[in-house]
């Protein structure tokens, strides 16, 4: 039951609503949806990016942020926005399906090539700072239950099935996050520039292998100077990319 109850309280701390972002002042984020509501996307997209600077991790300005960028016509930047969006409340609809617009103007889906979408959707439906707690809380509660069986003697018995429930929790919500990361593997980046050109090594002098379209999703494995070492996680081709031309998540 504690375990449970520690599972909702992580849950219910989690949730939040467009309407209510927790870390952006008010007043800047009715001028900025004001901007939006008068046709003013570029300055929106400026009010809100600067929101999002302030507060990184409210769902709901970084969602906004990618509908006003998406407006004013700039794909990779917003496909930015609602891909943090959807790391913080990958639950939202909203963000799910305008996140999944955006990659097709991109010619890209949300769901990664080969990964049956039933499994994607599980493995997305908590972020991975929940799955994170999850395990983590499971955990601690593993080892403060293995040492009271240890201390205790008299309790072993009882506290032995606790600590095996404890210890499954532990392992499915690791092998939950190991999932995650497998479908949504860290270091991922967009390409945010008009075209990219994928090269064979960094720098103008090697040959372009590929140019790269706008709102691309790429995994950085490596750096040299101002170029990047990515992998394009439709096509699975590998290259060198100018850095300035992608923003990592």
């Amino acid at each position: 039951m504690k375990l449970t109850l520690a599972a909702a309280l992580i849950l219910a701390c989690s949730l939040r609503l467009h309407a209510q972002p927790t870390g952006a002042a008010p007043d800047g984020l009715a001028a900025a949806r004001a901007l939006y509501d008068a046709g003013r996307y570029a300055d929106a997209a400026a009010a809100l990016s600067a929101l999002a600077a302030a507060s990184p991790r409210d769902a709901a300005i970084q969602y906004d942020l990618g509908d006003a960028l998406f407006k004013a016509g700039r794909l990779g930047p917003a496909i930015v926005g609602f891909e943090r969006a959807f790391e913080l409340d990958p639950r939202d609809s909203d963000v799910r399906e305008n996140l999944s617009f955006a990659l097709s103007r991109a010619g890209e889906e949300l769901v990664p090539p080969g990964t049956p979408p039933v499994l994607f959707r599980l493995f997305t439906e908590l972020s991975e700072r929940e799955l994170a707690g999850l395990h983590w809380a499971a955990a601690w509660a593993t080892l403060l239950l293995a040492a009271a069986a240890l201390a205790l003697p008299r309790r072993r018995e009882s506290l032995r099935a606790w600590t095996g429930g404890g210890a499954a929790l532990w392992a499915f919500f690791g092998l939950w996050w190991m999932g995650l990361r497998a479908v949504l593997p860290p270091g991922r980046g967009v390409v945010i520039a008009a075209k990219a050109e994928l090269r064979h090594g960094p720098g103008e002098g090697f040959d372009v292998a590929f140019t790269v379209p706008e709102g691309r999703r790429v995994r950085v494995l490596g750096s040299s100077g101002a170029w990047l070492d990515v992998g394009l996680l439709k096509e699975g081709a590998r290259g060198w990319i100018e850095a300035s031309a992608i923003e990592r998540l």
